[in-house]
């Protein structure tokens, strides 16, 4: 009796450590802009954007019912690392759905961030006319809860 009880427990210990599984997450850098509060004066700061010419494309794919959003934002993220780059401008999204599983694939021009400078007075029409044209530009963002297999 003891014997299996011995055996019983050893047994059940094994399985329940065989079946756990790792979580992976996937972290990126946030940028944000218009920071407000009291008592703080926030001095613009000028940047370039160096956009390459030739187009990237990454692909996510994911079950049946996940979230769109997700596997594009994981999409684009996978399409800036493997660039090197620190956005995708003018990203362009195709949604596939076969047999229970989702694909996104984006493709975009590869953008990164150079030559930061305080602002000056000759940048302000700039600046105004930048808010009326303003191209689309997709980030990398967090991704959270993707199991390891």
């Amino acid at each position: 009796m003891n014997r299996t009880a011995s055996t019983l427990s050893i047994i059940i210990i094994t399985l329940t450590l065989a079946s756990c599984s790792s979580l992976k997450s996937t972290t990126n850098t946030s940028k944000t802009l218009n920071i407000y509060g009291s008592g703080v004066i926030q001095k613009p700061v000028i940047v370039e954007l160096d956009v390459k010419q030739t187009k990237v494309t990454a692909t996510s794919t994911g079950k049946l019912g996940s979230n769109i959003e997700t596997l594009k934002a994981e999409a684009v993220s996978v399409a800036v690392k493997n660039a090197g780059a620190d956005v995708l401008v003018e990203p362009t999204y195709t949604v596939v759905t076969n047999r229970g599983t989702s694909t996104v694939t984006v493709s975009g021009f590869p953008a990164t961030y150079k030559n930061f400078r305080d602002i000056k007075p000759e940048d302000v029409p700039l600046i105004k006319a930048g808010i009326l044209q303003t191209a689309k530009v997709a980030e990398p963002t967090t991704i959270w809860g993707k199991k390891n297999k």
